[in-house]
């Protein structure tokens, strides 16, 4: 029997993924890393999660605070109902006797169900959780875990600081960048030091370069600002063409807006009051002397 607890329905509270990019093992680079990870439910509370990245699949050990559950699944409550066996669901002990479960996960940044075995009551509970790459260093993300969202900025045209990281560290990018909103939404304009880059890639899609730049130049939608965007940019200056993984981090409270400043717009009113003034004192002395 399927039972709900009294306490919550933990299928009714929401996980935050807003703005993030699903995640599959493909885009991370094999290692392990200790990550974040929500559950829908406080009786379900997860304090460690360390993810496994091999072989083009994730596993996921994760700690829990209490030990009220015997074996967990990434199944619904109905499905782990049916299971014939538990192989595999058991939970080992790690340190300071806290139960450690080793999970198979499908994505990151993305809402995933799964059940939890009540030694107590013998019912299984299903929960919601969310693994989240944040803490995976950008230099082994193969893209950015964003999608494009409005920035709070108006509409126009920007300066905005960026940094690159990754590669050789021979090349550089122009620093302030041109950047455009519009319907909230932030381009900015990549200009390499070098003529050599034929194209980019950002999260899949492939970008080509502005026409009648001197140097190589893209037009980048910014996913993120003050966090590192993982792009790929191909160059063309070995012997055979070769794409390089980089960063960039766009710095959000360095946005200036391109036109007057208000400082600016009180001088220039200065100088033309000055000016005023200046003619009309002249004109009255021309005045005085033609009398």
């Amino acid at each position: 029997e399927v039972e709900q607890e009294n306490q919550e329905n933990p299928l009714n509270k929401k996980l935050d993924t807003r703005g993030l990019l699903p995640l599959l093992a493909k885009d991370i680079e094999e290692g392990s890393y200790e990550i974040e990870t929500a559950s829908s439910s406080s009786m379900f509370k997860i304090e460690k999660t360390v993810l496994y990245v091999k072989d083009n699949a994730m596993t996921a050990d994760i700690t829990l605070s209490g030990k009220g559950y015997s074996n967990v699944t990434m199944l619904s409550a109905a499905d782990s109902e049916g299971l014939t066996s538990l192989e595999g669901t058991t939970a080992a002990v790690g340190k300071d006797g806290k139960y450690v479960f080793t999970l198979p996960v499908q994505s990151l940044n993305t809402e995933l169900v799964c059940s939890a075995f009540s030694k107590k009551k013998q019912k299984w509970y299903e929960r919601r959780v969310v693994f989240y790459s944040e803490k995976i260093p950008a230099e082994n993300l193969f893209v950015t875990p964003y999608v494009m969202q409005k920035c709070g900025l108006k509409d126009g045209s920007y300066t905005v600081s960026v940094k690159l990281a990754g590669g050789s560290g021979k090349a550089s990018v122009k620093s302030p960048a041109s950047m455009r909103v519009k319907d909230g939404l932030p381009l900015a304009r990549i200009e390499w030091s070098s003529p050599n880059y034929d194209y980019m890639i950002l999260n899949g899609e492939k970008i080509l370069p502005l026409a009648n730049e001197q140097n190589s130049v893209f037009e980048l939608p910014v996913l993120v600002f003050d966090k590192a965007m993982s792009v790929f940019a191909d160059t063309t200056a070995m012997s055979t063409p070769h794409e390089i993984l980089y960063q960039l981090e766009f710095s959000l409270e360095t946005a200036q807006r391109k036109g007057f400043s208000l400082a600016t717009l009180i001088i220039l009113a200065t100088a033309l009051l000055t000016a005023a003034l200046v003619i009309f004192f002249i004109m009255r002395l021309c005045l005085k002397k033609r009398k």
